[in-house]
């Protein structure tokens, strides 16, 4: 089998209400869904995080040519080819999350040639349904935030994560209010977005630790390696980082320092599939829980799905019920939700599908 084009589809969900985090506000999501065809009438389907401006550039002028006539299931060497095969390497950014998309829709078309979901692919799945988090509680009024979170415990969710880090004294404010609504048992995670330094998160994750938060997720800059270690030194609560890390390359530099609790590859963004095995291989091998990074579309949920049930070690699938992303149209099967835990996708391949009719609604 070979591949014998690679395609582009960007779609666009916008808000009825913004969403804030420490660094930006955003009115709409964009999803770039990568579709790769080949001669066996198969067609994979990926889906790159990154720059949305600049995936499909990058595809059409680096990529395309290089991928056509590789053989979509060998999917080592196709990594190899596609992120090794120059003498100037992208070793990060978004032409390796555009190689991301080109990887998971290639696993895609493994699991549609065998007619087997890709977590069998993978080695089986271990198990059959997730426990999930909700992600998430976007920066708002304390209020709000409050009740969005008493409406996540009913539904199920025994975790749930908040964006907080733009005001540090009503952050305050923010954290008491959403810990008196969902009570002292629920795990509250807390999401910096990478925007203290050293110090400030030291001395605001000393406030913070107050509220019993479950992890204290990317507080500075991805890459200061030492800066996560100096803070899971001197602060109560677990460190969780890695959503802005690209290979296993990029991690192992933080996990051999002990920079963190939980490692968090996103497969958009890391490499695709096979790499995000390795890092939580590494990650486990290291004494750290991995559990990847979604923020995605359906095609991202479907595959952190397929990994994570083929590796029983990854805990806590981040699942977002904001109404904000695509995912219950490109599940071929129901997306079934119950109890805070997501069933794993039984269809042939990823389980994703796109659709006319979801093109000309998100067009």
């Amino acid at each position: 089998m070979r591949i014998t084009d690679i395609r582009t589809v960007q779609l666009t969900r916008r808000f009825s209400h913004p969403q804030r985090n420490s660094c930006d506000i955003r009115t709409e999501r964009r999803f770039t869904f990568v579709l790769v065809d080949t001669d066996a009438g198969f067609t994979g389907i990926g889906e790159a995080s990154g720059n949305q401006n600049l995936i499909a550039p990058i595809i059409a002028a680096h990529y395309r040519n290089r991928a056509v006539g590789l053989d979509p299931t060998d999917s080592e060497g196709l990594w190899r080819k596609l992120y090794a095969g120059g003498a100037f390497w992208e070793i990060g950014g978004s032409p390796v999350c555009a190689l991301s998309a080109i990887e998971v829709a290639c696993w895609d078309i493994r699991g549609k040639a065998a007619g087997v979901p890709v977590s069998q692919v993978l080695g089986g799945a271990k198990r059959d349904w997730i426990d999930a988090y909700a992600s998430d509680l976007h920066w708002d009024e304390p209020a709000s935030m409050a009740d969005l979170a008493r409406r996540y415990v009913d539904q199920g969710f025994r975790w749930m994560k908040t964006h907080i880090g733009a005001e540090y004294d009503r952050d305050l404010l923010r954290l008491e209010a959403i810990r008196r609504a969902i009570g002292p048992d629920i795990g509250l995670m807390i999401d910096i977005n990478t925007v203290y330094d050293r110090q400030t998160a030291r001395e605001q994750g000393l406030r913070q630790a107050a509220f019993d938060p479950f992890w204290f997720e990317e507080p500075i800059a991805p890459a200061d390696y030492a800066g996560h270690a100096w803070l899971k030194e001197r602060l109560p609560m677990p460190i969780a980082a890695g959503e802005n890390l690209y290979t296993l390359s990029g991690f192992e530099p933080l996990l051999a320092c002990g920079g963190c609790d939980y490692v968090m590859p996103d497969l958009l963004r890391c490499g695709g599939i096979g790499q995000g095995r390795l890092i939580c291989d590494a990650a486990e091998s290291a004494g750290a829980t991995a559990t990847p990074h979604n923020y995605s579309g359906g095609v991202g949920l479907a595959a952190t799905l397929h990994l994570m049930a083929a590796l029983p070690a990854t805990r806590l699938l981040e699942f977002d019920p904001t109404g904000t992303a695509i995912y219950e149209e490109l599940f071929v099967e129901p997306l079934t939700v119950k109890d805070g835990r997501v069933r794993v996708p039984t269809a042939p391949g990823l389980g994703v599908a796109l659709t006319d009719e979801i093109i000309a609604r998100y067009r």
